[in-house]
């Protein structure tokens, strides 16, 4: 599906969602629920594509496959850290949406502090 077929989707689920919120308030938050996670699942799709891209521009430029593999879990991590502290917001829970949020970052900082140290390492060795 192209961008504008997947925000047709939200806004039919939007509109979904506020007509089932006036029979049965309780599963309009289901209804967002998966509509939602409809769209992620779509926009991972979509990054299929950009893994090959950039798994073409790792092997130009030298770089190990590994660091393709931080970057697109990172990626992931962020856009479902995201969705998922979206999702609680919309369900009231506010303190919840801000610890995912914060799980979230910390679970990319852990992921991506090999590679900072790695970089870290390799700038020391070229200073004078």
């Amino acid at each position: 599906m192209d961008f504008l077929q997947w925000m047709g989707l939200a806004v039919s689920a939007a509109v979904l969602c506020l007509v089932v919120r006036q029979q049965q308030p309780q599963l309009a938050s289901l209804c967002a629920l998966a509509a939602g996670c409809i769209l992620l699942l779509g926009a991972l799709g979509s990054v299929s594509f950009l893994q090959e891209e950039l798994r073409k521009l790792t092997a130009l430029a030298g770089l190990r496959e590994e660091t393709l593999t931080v970057f697109m879990k990172v990626l992931g991590m962020s856009y479902t850290a995201e969705l998922t502290a979206q999702t609680c917001s919309d369900l009231g829970e506010n303190s919840l949406a801000l610890k995912v949020q914060l799980l979230g970052k910390l679970s990319v900082f852990t992921l991506t502090a090999p590679l900072l140290l790695e970089l870290l390492t390799l700038i020391l060795e070229l200073a004078p």
